[in-house]
């Protein structure tokens, strides 16, 4: 059984794959290192443009933002702290939330009543419903990647709730989990659905609510912050 460093680890590497698919189907210009991924690019909307791989890199990471900032000279881009120990203030940053990481192996599962999206014409409909940018965020090419899956509960055209999925082959990421009628993540069986396609892979995820599940092993792993340019 993985202890909560090892799950942390993971977490973050699959927030940064998950992240750079995502950004790479915007057309995206990266740069990865031990310290931390970068995209030079324009992310899409709710997307970093820096992920810090590593604990205490402020001098690093001080340097990487002033590549990106200016690549990105008229708009606001984002850094997720991984590990919550960034103080950017005072380099032209203001932070707009704080989170946990989660993660635990989830023995089994149960996707009754869960659909995945299909078609480019389905995703769209889904982004729609996920809802908060008018932007689309999840391109229709998406899909050719075998890895996500866009998961829905309801019918095509009235979903309820829904969350994507990411199989890295280490790791099965989860994100942007939603529900119309205000229920949890828990409520909607998230975990659930999502064991059952795990593989016994660890689960892993982020978020600004509290998603521990411990009958089930699925805790709190870490701490993270996002900074947004002034």
């Amino acid at each position: 059984m993985m202890d909560k460093s090892q799950l942390l680890r993971i977490a973050v590497e699959d927030n940064v794959a998950w992240c750079s698919r995502v950004c790479s189907s915007h057309g995206s210009n990266e740069t990865r290192s031990s310290i931390a991924w970068a995209n030079l690019a324009a992310s899409p909307p709710f997307y970093p443009n820096i992920i810090t791989r590593e604990r205490d890199v402020g001098n690093e990471v001080a340097e990487l933002a002033d590549k990106v900032r200016e690549a990105n000279r008229f708009r606001r881009w984002g850094i997720k702290d991984s590990f919550a120990d960034l103080n950017l203030p005072e380099r032209g940053f203001e932070r707009v939330l704080t989170g946990h990481w989660y993660g635990g192996t989830v023995s089994g599962g149960d996707a009754a009543g869960w659909k995945t999206v299909a078609s480019p014409a389905e995703l769209n409909v889904w982004e729609r419903a996920w809802g908060p940018s008018e932007d689309t965020v999840f391109p229709g090419t998406l899909l050719e990647d075998h890895r996500i899956k866009f998961w829905f509960q309801g019918d095509i055209g009235a979903i309820k709730s829904g969350f994507i999925s990411f199989y890295t082959g280490f790791s099965f990421g989860l994100s942007n989990w939603f529900s119309l009628e205000g229920h949890s993540f828990a409520q909607i069986g998230v975990l659930k659905a999502a064991g059952s396609a795990s593989h016994r892979l660890p689960i892993v995820c982020w978020s600004t609510d509290d998603l521990s599940v411990e009958e089930v092993g699925f805790g709190k792993l870490g701490p993270l912050q996002v900074w947004i340019s002034l």
